[in-house]
């Protein structure tokens, strides 16, 4: 009897501890940018970069980028205006701890992030 109550107890808390590790929301997205140095036109490069400092892989980030206009467009498969947000690398999977980066030329941009899809375990 006590075995078993010692692993049931076990099992309640390993389970605690990973769904307190595993709650992901588009807020686990750390947004970051820094000049490059270089400049078209007259205009800085900046360079962005979203950090996923989440447990979990996150897809079809969106990104606030209302107003954001670089002098030349970003390639597409990096950040594509969907309305009055942008996705982000095509909508893949952006793994936990892992990085994607873009930049573009013009004036500094807050990037924000609006949304994200993450795995149903994942948002409990």
């Amino acid at each position: 009897m006590a075995f078993a109550l010692k692993y049931f107890v076990m099992f309640l808390l390993l389970s605690m501890v990973t769904q307190g590790q595993c709650r992901c929301r588009a807020t686990n997205l750390q947004i970051g940018g820094v000049r490059t140095g270089r400049e078209v036109a007259g205009q800085p490069e900046w360079k962005i970069t979203v950090v996923n400092t989440c447990n979990c892989p996150q897809k079809q980030v969106l990104l606030t980028c209302r107003g954001f206009a670089p002098v030349n467009p970003v390639k597409p498969w990096l950040l594509r205006p969907q309305g009055n947000a942008c996705l982000l690398i095509n909508g893949e999977v952006l793994p936990a701890g892992a990085t994607a980066e873009f930049a573009y030329v013009g004036q500094i941009y807050v990037f924000r992030p609006v949304s994200s899809m993450i795995r149903r375990s994942c948002m409990n």
